[in-house]
This record gives structure tokens, C-alpha cells and sequence, in this order.
């Protein structure tokens, strides 16, 4: 994203949202897979006909539909995309409506609430009460961690000892315990008993779980070495502290912990997927946030580890902060 510099910018800002909006309530309103078997005309989808004209103008426009003036179809991307499940966004949607009360969460705090008055806040993205939820959430995290689960193994096995046992804190959907199989090591994942289940589905018992709080479950152990996987910009400082602190009574002395997250530079404003993405932990956590490494130098040493070094991949737009269980 480009710095502010002219009124033009803010329109160039209110259109991308414009489109977003458009393509997150097709979605909700299944109108992409009413368009899965080809061309139609658009009174052949549900809904009021004018508006329906209007957005698909939008989306035909955003590259997502084609047209020969009389019907309307899914173009290649988009096609592509709902196979992937890409599509599947209608719930941010809500996340849109729920911006438009920004004004009440600047003066109130967040989680922001629903029209009821009840808590959007979730807990690491999952709510135990939609287990179908949860399977969704799980399933996107699970395509898109293909390339993330690849590099993090590549750099974290290199700092365990050859067959390593390792921690998968909050790790459910398995692919990053896949990826480190790969180079030997065995893995148990950590993680809501709803999250832990998914995983049994989708890799039997090649992995070992532990269904719970990992603020409360027994963690066994030890280990030589955990991966938390986007796990603490859920958190808030008291509980990044709690949680390594846990660890380090589970992992061997010399042992590796890695924290794959986006963190903010020293400037405090990039970059831009760690600073955006903080406004999704207002939005959605008590007390998430994005933080800067140098503030997980300090929290490590108060949990008895040692900072080690951090991995950018700018491709990914994500880091490895790397830290040693002190012996």
C-alpha cells in the first residue's frame, strides 16, 4: 500500500472496499456456485435483479466473471478459486459491517460486538460452539500454510538435534507438523479438542495430540524444541509470558523454540501486513496484537530463553524468531 498523497488515493481506497464488499456477499449468497455450471443470464440468479446487474458489472470488471452482454459466467480465476475454496469468504462480510462501528471501538475498546450486543471475540480464530466453523477456519489456514509450512520446516530443522520430538502449539490443522515429518521429526500438536479432532481426520494417528487449553492441559514433554504458528499475536503480553514460560518447563535445556508471525519494524508502522493485521486482533481478541521482535527479546529472557536470531521471508510477508531454552 502506497502512502496517502492525494484525495485520489482515498478513492482508490473506497472502490478496493467497494469491490471487496461485492465479492464477500456473492460469496455469502452462494451466487459464484450458482454461476459453477456456466453461463446464465442474470435473472436466472436469486435476488433482486438490479442489484444483481449492478455488482456483477463490478465483479465482471474485477476479472471474476465474463460476459457475452446476455449471459454471465465464472471466469477462469474464478473458478479456480472456488475449487481452492478461496472464495469462500462471506463472512468477512460481517468483519466489513462490524468496521463501520469503528467510532463506538476507538472509544470503548475491542472485541468489537455484534448487532446484539454479544462478543465477536474468538478464541485463535475458533469457536467451540461451530465445530462446521472450525472446519472451514482449519481448512483455509491448511491451504494457504502450504508454501509457510515448507520454509519454516527448511529453517527450524536445521537448528534440532536428528529425530527430534517437537511441540505444535495451537497447530491443528497439521500441515507444519507435516512438513517437519518430512526431515525426520515427530511432533505432537496442541490445540482445542474440536481442533485436535480435524487433525485425527486428517492425518489418523501419525501425529500425537493433546486436546485442551495449552494455558492449562498437562503439555508432557519434554521436548528439543515448539513451533507457535501465529499463535501469540493472539495474546497479550502477560499471556506471550505466561506461555513461554509453560514451554520452557517442557522443552530440553538447548532446546529451540521458533515464533512464525508478521512483526513490526522499529518503526512501529511497517510493515504492512503485520501493522492492517493488527486491526483484526482488535476486531476479534481481548488483547491480540502485532508486536516487535524486540519486545519478544525481552519476554524470552524472562522465561530463561535466548534470543537467537530472526528469518524474514518478505516473499511470504512473514518472520522466524528463533529462541534457545538456556541450559
Amino acid at each position: 500500500m502506497q502512502p496517502i498523497a492525494h484525495e485520489t488515493d482515498l478513492d482508490e481506497l473506497r472502490r478496493g472496499s467497494v469491490v471487496y464488499a461485492v465479492i464477500c456477499a456473492w460469496s455469502k449468497l452462494g451466487l459464484f456456485q450458482q454461476l459453477s455450471n456456466g453461463p446464465v443470464p442474470l435473472n436466472a440468479l436469486s435476488g433482486d435483479q438490479r442489484s444483481i446487474r449492478v455488482t456483477a458489472r463490478i465483479l465482471g470488471h474485477a476479472g471474476l466473471l465474463t460476459t457475452d452482454g446476455e449471459r454471465w459466467g465464472l471466469s477462469s480465476v474464478a473458478a479456480q478459486m472456488i475449487d481452492q475454496g478461496v472464495l469462500n469468504i462471506g463472512g468477512g462480510l460481517d468483519a466489513m459491517r462490524v468496521l463501520g462501528g469503528l467510532d463506538e471501538l476507538l472509544i470503548e475498546g475491542g472485541p468489537a460486538k455484534r448487532q446484539d450486543g454479544s462478543s465477536l471475540a474468538t478464541d485463535g480464530g475458533v469457536r467451540d460452539q461451530d465445530p462446521e466453523d472450525v472446519r472451514r477456519f482449519l481448512d483455509m489456514l491448511y491451504r494457504r500454510s502450504e508454501h509457510s509450512a515448507k520454509e519454516t520446516a527448511r529453517w527450524f530443522a536445521e537448528r534440532l538435534p536428528e529425530g527430534g520430538h517437537i511441540l505444535d502449539v495451537g497447530g491443528g490443522h497439521g500441515r507444519y507438523s507435516e512438513a517437519l515429518s518430512h526431515y525426520g521429526f515427530s511432533a505432537t500438536i496442541v490445540d482445542k479438542p474440536v481442533c485436535c479432532d480435524i487433525t485425527k481426520e486428517r492425518y489418523g494417528d501419525r501425529f500425537q495430540t493433546i486436546g485442551g487449553n495449552f494455558f492449562e492441559v498437562d503439555l508432557k514433554g519434554p521436548y528439543d524444541g515448539a513451533l507457535l504458528s501465529n499463535i501469540i499475536h493472539g495474546l497479550g503480553p502477560d499471556e506471550i509470558q505466561d506461555l513461554l514460560g509453560r514451554l520452557q518447563a517442557v522443552i530440553r535445556p538447548g532446546g529451540v523454540i521458533v515464533i512464525k508471525d508478521m512483526f513490526v519494524d522499529e518503526t512501529h508502522v511497517s510493515p504492512e501486513a503485520a501493522v492492517i493485521f493488527a486491526m483484526t486482533m482488535l476486531l476479534y481478541t481481548s488483547n491480540g496484537n502485532s508486536y516487535a521482535t524486540k519486545e519478544l527479546d525481552m519476554w524470552c529472557e524472562q522465561a530463561n530463553f535466548t534470543p537467537t536470531g530472526v528469518v524474514q521471508a518478505r516473499d511470504q510477508r512473514f518472520s522466524l524468531y528463533f529462541a534457545t531454552r538456556k541450559r
